[in-house]
């Protein structure tokens, strides 16, 4: 059995393979590891230059079209071999200490099943990577934010839809920079307890993009496992949200109807 399996889907991803990779595998070079790369049909040069990383450690592997994030890190997690799995997005650039960190916090702490460290991007600002699991109420919020922020005379309702939305993060909490439980992490930066995937199962292939992470955080947490964040550890991630790109492109009504399949399932409203 491997130390580590990490796991990278790609997607049109040309522009941060290489940092992506390249950070990571520094990172990670004095570990047993191997990386799992699964392409959801790329039609950019995505795929020829992830096969400039194909080695004995580093596999290879496409999907004929995009299957969706769910299905595509199914792929991966059956063929993972590590103790540890560990979910990345493409557009990161990892820090050696983000591993070692949550790997000690993981094993002093049997109990924890995944975990996440803290996440800026570019201009070195905190995401909001952890955070209660989604509620209709909480997408509102969301969407509403969304539509009333570019305009300036209902910035005081929009400051109101913000305060009103406030309970959905941990700011104070990943203000004191200690390790805290939490209800989710986000598929950036899940590193997952092998045991959690053998007691669970996969991802909900039923969800193509999001809440497939806070899906399986809580799934992990009602069969007993804790989920934390650790701000002390940190690396960078682009955040490429397609849903923010185009309000009612069909990546958002896919992620709509993620959603609302997600609310029915766990009664989530």
């Amino acid at each position: 059995m491997k130390e580590l399996s990490v796991l990278l889907i790609t997607w049109n991803s040309e522009q941060y393979v290489q940092s992506c990779l390249n950070s990571l595998l520094n990172a990670i070079e004095e570990v047993d590891y191997e990386v799992i790369m699964v392409d959801n049909g790329s039609t950019d040069q995505t795929l020829t230059i992830l096969e400039t990383y194909v080695s004995e450690r580093i596999s290879l592997y496409r999907n004929p079209q995009n299957l969706g994030i769910a299905k595509a890190r199914n792929r991966g997690l059956r063929l993972a071999t590590g103790r540890f799995i560990w979910i990345l997005d493409i557009d990161t650039v990892i820090e050696r200490s983000a591993w070692t960190g949550m790997s000690a916090f993981m094993n002093t702490h049997p109990d924890c099943g995944i975990c996440g460290c803290k996440l800026y991007n570019s201009l070195g600002q905190v995401q909001e990577s952890c955070r209660h699991h989604p509620t209709a109420r909480y997408k509102l919020f969301n969407i509403l934010h969304a539509l009333l922020k570019p305009i300036p005379f209902l910035k005081q309702l929009d400051r109101q839809i913000v305060r009103l939305n406030e309970s959905q993060f941990y700011h104070t909490q990943i203000a004191r920079n200690e390790p805290f439980e939490v209800e989710y992490v986000i598929g950036a930066c899940q590193l997952i307890r092998r045991e959690v995937v053998e007691d669970i199962g996969l991802l909900d292939e039923h969800i193509f993009y999001g809440p497939e992470d806070a899906d399986y955080c809580l799934r992990a947490n009602r069969a007993g496992w804790r989920v934390y964040y650790l701000p002390n550890y940190a690396f960078q991630h682009d955040y490429q949200q397609l849903t923010n790109k185009r309000f009612l492109s069909k990546m958002s009504w896919l992620h709509l109807k993620a959603l609302l399949y997600f609310f029915i399932k766990h009664r989530r409203f």
